[in-house]
């Protein structure tokens, strides 16, 4: 063991260390005297470093500062400490637990040969306790900026994408308004359709609803059938007529689940602790576990680096969850269906896609062996028809198969595949269903 250079007895020399936690920025000793339990903890937080003392009263606002830190038994004796760290003996080996003064470095352990450097004395506690309740202020004090800049960008991203959402549906009600209005003035041609030729570019009306005469003119594709053409008008009508109550509902959704997020941001904001931060999360998750995944967690800080980072790359599927808990997978575009079928799906996961219409790829993750559930297969086919140019059709034909009877021809546009072995199901859309699906869409 190696030689102590403190003229008087190092604190704390020899009392054992009951137990170690370690997180990568903060660790925490805990020592046991007879009576007495005593926090050694160390730092190397850009904006906390440093070494100090804890009594036990401290022992909650310390662990709850490591988050999801390891914990390992102890058994070693303690030497002493310094401004560098702690000295630990075990079966005659000196090891040394440092801060490492490198910035955004991590807690060292090294074996030494002895002790370097003169351990903090018996008669400094008083200084090493006032250390000690400084560093706990400062790594609180980061710790709950830290949590709640993550917590911010969280809530941020989340309300943006809520807030696109809405725009995307209100555009959607505003063409069904439109198609309502066009459905309304191709009422005037309906006669003179059914009696037009193919060939004709034109229909010309007189409109008495003002009660003046006012001149109405349709314009035509000449390849087309005329009647065909003023019924391709009010079955557009009907269809986005209908797609309105799921459009209204979803719209509801999002912007009440936007309203709570901005709540819980301005009580983000305002809280004086990370205590307070970290309540008023799980209260918010305890209403809502579905506003933001994860909120019951916001304590932990962000994760620290463990090992080599990799830079996150975008998947090409939205995930919603089933009535179940299920996860749902559905391609974003042409290409991404391409990849959630050919590189994200298993063999033994079910597929689905709406039969003869463009739109996306749906994927139900399975377990060798297992059929999805009749409950599953309809919420993912609520999927498939919401996805596609069937959208706010009342009745969809929906064709699925086992993703191994699904295979892409060579040369094949982006999305097109070809399906062996499949299975249609004629959906009725629920639109409570379908709404409700919507809403449990997960983050990322």
């Amino acid at each position: 063991m190696g030689e102590v250079k403190s003229p008087t007895p190092a604190l704390f020399g020899g009392c054992r260390v009951q137990r170690i936690e370690i997180a990568h920025d903060i660790a925490v000793l805990q020592l046991r005297l007879p009576g007495e339990t005593w926090l050694v903890v160390l730092s190397c937080r850009q904006t906390a470093r440093g070494v100090g003392v804890v009594g036990a009263g401290g022992r909650a606002r310390a662990r709850a500062l490591l988050g999801a830190g390891r914990t390992r038994q102890g058994g070693a004796g303690l030497l002493g400490l310094n401004d560098g760290g702690v000295w630990l003996s075990r079966d005659d080996r000196v090891t040394h637990i440092g801060v490492d003064d490198a910035p955004g470095g991590a807690l060292v352990e090294r074996q030494r040969a002895s002790v370097e450097g003169t351990l903090a004395a018996a008669t400094d506690l008083e200084a090493w306790l006032e250390r000690g309740a400084a560093l706990l202020d400062r790594l609180e004090g980061s710790s709950l900026q830290a949590a709640r800049q993550a917590l911010l960008a969280r809530i941020d991203r989340e309300a943006d994408r809520l807030a696109r959402r809405v725009k995307a549906v209100e555009g959607d009600l505003d063409r069904g308004r439109t198609a309502q209005v066009e459905a309304e003035a191709a009422r005037l041609f309906v006669a003179l359709a059914a009696r037009a030729p193919r060939g004709t570019t034109s229909l010309t009306a007189i409109d008495w609803s003002s009660g003046e005469a006012v001149t109405r003119e349709m314009k035509l594709h000449p390849a087309r059938r005329p009647q065909d053409q003023v019924e391709a008008i009010f079955a557009r009508g009907r269809r986005l007529k209908r797609g309105a109550v799921v459009a209204q509902a979803r719209m509801d959704e999002a912007r009440l689940k936007r309203s709570r997020l901005l709540a819980l941001r301005e009580a983000a904001e305002a809280a004086p602790c990370l205590e307070d931060l970290a309540r008023a999360c799980d209260a918010v998750h305890r209403r809502d576990p579905a506003l933001l995944p994860g909120l019951g967690r916001v304590a932990e800080g962000p994760a620290r680096p463990q090992g080599r980072q990799t830079t996150a790359t975008r998947r090409p599927y939205r995930t919603f969850l089933s009535a179940s808990g299920a996860r749902l997978l559905v391609g974003r575009g042409a290409a991404d269906n391409d990849d959630l079928t050919l590189h994200v799906a298993r063999p033994c996961d079910l597929w689905l896609h709406v039969k003869e219409s463009p739109g996306a790829h749906v994927v139900v993750p399975l377990a060798r062996g297992r059929d999805a559930p009749a409950d599953l297969l309809v919420d993912a086919a609520h999927l498939a028809a919401h996805f596609s140019d069937a959208r706010g059709e009342a009745v969809v034909a929906v064709t699925y198969a086992q993703k191994r009877h699904v295979r892409k021809p060579r040369g094949s546009p982006p999305g097109r595949v070809q399906v062996g072995r499949e299975k249609v199901l004629i959906l009725r859309v629920d639109p409570a269903r379908l709404a409700a699906l919507l809403a449990r869409e997960e983050e990322g």
